[in-house]
């Protein structure tokens, strides 16, 4: 059976994105993006939470604000947790591995601070061992071979 996840989304920051880290110090972004969508003769508004994880949540913390223009590719996740008082809560997010910073116009940016296209994300999720393992393990096979 063939598996496939992917999204690809054009909006506008609804709120400036939230930086944190989490326990073992992995900064990730959070912040929705609204995306408009034309049904006949009416506009309708979608609205999407998206997490940014490692230098691709910083990037998007340090550059992006609340109203500016963004394209974010990545793939749903669905997550479950309970809460304290014992209700069983659920969301479906964006986990982004490609942002695009766009101008009010809707060109990508162009100015040498603001990097207009972002590919930073790492190909496994954080709890799976992740980015920083891969690369921890793949500075040992270089120096080693």
């Amino acid at each position: 059976m063939v598996s496939f996840n992917r999204v690809v989304l054009a909006g506008n920051l609804t709120r400036d994105p939230e930086l944190r880290s989490t326990q073992e110090g992995v900064p990730v972004a959070n912040f929705s993006i609204a995306v408009n969508r034309v049904r006949s003769k009416r506009e309708a508004v979608d609205f999407f939470n998206v997490s940014c994880w490692r230098e691709l949540g910083e990037r998007v913390a340090n550059y992006m604000k609340k109203g500016d223009p963004i394209v974010v590719e990545g793939h749903l996740q669905y997550r479950t947790w309970q809460t304290p008082d014992g209700t069983k809560r659920s969301t479906v997010e964006v986990v982004a591995n490609q942002v695009q910073f766009l101008s009010r116009s809707g060109d990508p940016q162009q100015q040498p601070e603001a990097p207009a296209f972002v590919n930073e994300a790492p190909a496994e999720t954080p709890g799976a061992g992740g980015w920083g393992l891969a690369a921890k393990q793949q500075a040992v096979a270089s120096e080693n071979g």
